[in-house]
């Protein structure tokens, strides 16, 4: 009985074969379509799940507004005070991390390339995320200035099979001498933070005197909670706190956590 079915079906196509042949494309790329969103979806959803602490894990979001305005704006941006200030203020925050990025120019012996993935972050770095350092120690890795960590594929571009740890790489226009104190596994598609070069926070020559302002919003901060529930507990705390901190400012800041 099937059998028949399958001939009859085979003798109506074969019959009509244009109109069974604009049928069948339709269906195979309608059927591709969904597929790909499907996949597209998922790949958006899974963003971060790699982190072990995402839990825990919250970006600083900044809001500020003038004195006289009723314009604020608002965006994932802090100043370099921030993560000092919550690290020391809050008992719910075990850690924080700042970070920023720029264009670089590279070069090692003869090559020159312009890395736009060159960033910079605070040594705690690796207290917080997840990314698997293959050569090196995450606790000295970003400790001082002018130390980099390098991603799997950097490390081949630059150094092929030779072994990257205590090479130099000069760095800048001024081709400043970076030192490379790790190799660390390439940056998952699904993660917010990406980079080919992973410097030590300090480097471009951020000094403690950054630390006095909240208005130099040029940086991202990441915290790392004590447990998923500070979240929502050192929100709560924030407000009365900025109030506080800028009183004489003449203009109000506001923060916010966004979690992973």
């Amino acid at each position: 009985m099937i059998k028949n079915y399958f001939k009859i079906a085979w003798r109506n196509l074969w019959k009509h074969k244009t109109f069974s042949t604009i049928n069948l494309f339709g269906l195979t790329v309608g059927l591709t379509c969904c597929l790909l969103i499907a996949l597209y979806i998922q790949h958006e959803l899974s963003y971060d799940n790699f982190e072990l602490k995402r839990h825990r894990i919250a970006r600083v979001i900044m809001e500020y507004r003038f004195a006289g305005s009723n314009a604020s704006t608002k965006g994932n941006f802090t100043s370099v005070r921030v993560a000092p200030v919550l690290r020391q203020n809050f008992p719910e925050v075990e850690s924080a991390a700042k970070m920023t990025s720029y264009e670089r120019v590279v070069k090692y012996t003869d090559k020159l390339i312009n890395e736009k993935k060159f960033m910079y972050a605070d040594s705690t770095f690796f207290d917080i995320f997840s990314f698997h350092l293959l050569k090196g120690d995450p606790k000295t890795a970003l400790a001082g200035a002018r130390k980099v960590v390098v991603t799997q594929s950097s490390a081949k571009k630059y150094f092929q099979n030779e072994s990257p740890l205590g090479k130099i790489l000069e760095v800048g226009s001024e081709g400043e001498p970076y030192q490379v104190t790790g190799v660390i596994e390439d940056c998952p598609s699904n993660s917010q933070i990406n980079f080919d070069f992973l410097a030590s926070f300090s480097s471009p020559g951020i000094t403690k005197d950054y630390e006095s302002s909240y208005w130099d919003a040029n940086y991202t901060t990441y915290v790392l909670l004590r447990d998923q529930r500070s979240i929502a507990t050192l929100q709560a705390k924030l407000p009365a706190f900025m109030k506080k901190e800028i009183a004489e400012a003449g203009a109000t800041i506001n923060m916010y956590l966004r979690a992973v």
